[in-house]
């Protein structure tokens, strides 16, 4: 019951934002992301994250991605945590741009209920983004700053950190913001809408199922505006289970 309320509160939220991104959006499409995430948290406060993302449109245009991303992060506290990352990136975006990523970022996560059954959070990052198209050999440079609100909840669990098998849900609402100009490219992150489900199989194994909706401007074919649906399929692992870390690894 307790989940059911604190669900309901998010509906007009979450409602508003869905009917915002279909009223808006000119263009739609369907995106797979098959991720994988590899976490080797140690000391109890630092955590690397070795990240593997391919993702593809299910329908014309098609476009695919494939990407590598390393994070470490340290918990500074309960209620902070800083990271930095780097991410290699690879897509090939129509039949006449195939674009290379080279992106660099630093951020951190605040905490505000670090011990509560549910776990909120906010996740700040600032990135550089260094790209090269391959066809015409010249590389351009983005800078943009990305906030996102999270929340996390335990459903046959009392908490998050109990032990056994585990089902939670996950919510979150993130905002891009673009610091100087858009690199020309056919989705320009503008906002994502999150709503998942995950399945904690032990402590070393995580699956988890996540719909995304998008809001994205193009920038190559006229300036659009779209709208995508994100079905994102993620495979979570972690090692060191002697001293399991409260940091739970970020992904893209």
């Amino acid at each position: 019951v307790r989940i059911m309320l604190v669900l309901y509160k998010y509906i007009p939220f979450i409602s508003f934002f869905l009917i915002a991104g279909t009223i808006q959006g000119q263009e739609s499409s369907n995106q797979i992301w098959n991720e994988y995430m590899f976490n080797i948290p140690f000391a109890n406060v630092y955590n690397v994250e070795l990240a593997a993302n391919y993702s593809t449109a299910l329908e014309s245009p098609k476009w695919r991605s494939l990407e590598f991303q390393v994070t470490p992060e340290w918990s500074i506290s309960q209620y902070v945590d800083v990271m930095g990352g780097i991410l290699l990136g690879s897509t090939i975006q129509s039949e006449s741009t195939t674009t290379f990523e080279l992106r660099e970022m630093l951020g951190a996560r605040i905490h505000f209920t670090p011990n509560k059954r549910i776990l909120t959070r906010m996740l700040v990052r600032f990135e550089q983004r260094n790209q090269l198209n391959q066809e015409s050999g010249l590389w351009e440079n983005s800078h943009r700053s990305r906030i996102s609100a999270e929340a996390i909840i335990p459903i046959n669990k009392q908490s998050m950190f109990a032990g056994g098998k585990l089902w939670y849900g996950i919510l979150d609402v993130e905002a891009f913001l673009v610091l100087d100009k858009n690199l020309d490219e056919r989705f320009a992150n503008r906002f994502r809408l999150r709503a998942g489900i995950g399945y904690r199989i032990s402590y070393g194994t995580r699956l988890e199922f996540v719909y995304t909706i998008q809001q994205s401007k193009n920038t190559i074919d006229d300036n659009f505006n779209t709208t995508d649906n994100i079905f994102r399929l993620r495979i979570k692992q972690f090692v060191n289970k002697a001293k399991p870390s409260s940091l739970q690894g970020n992904g893209n």
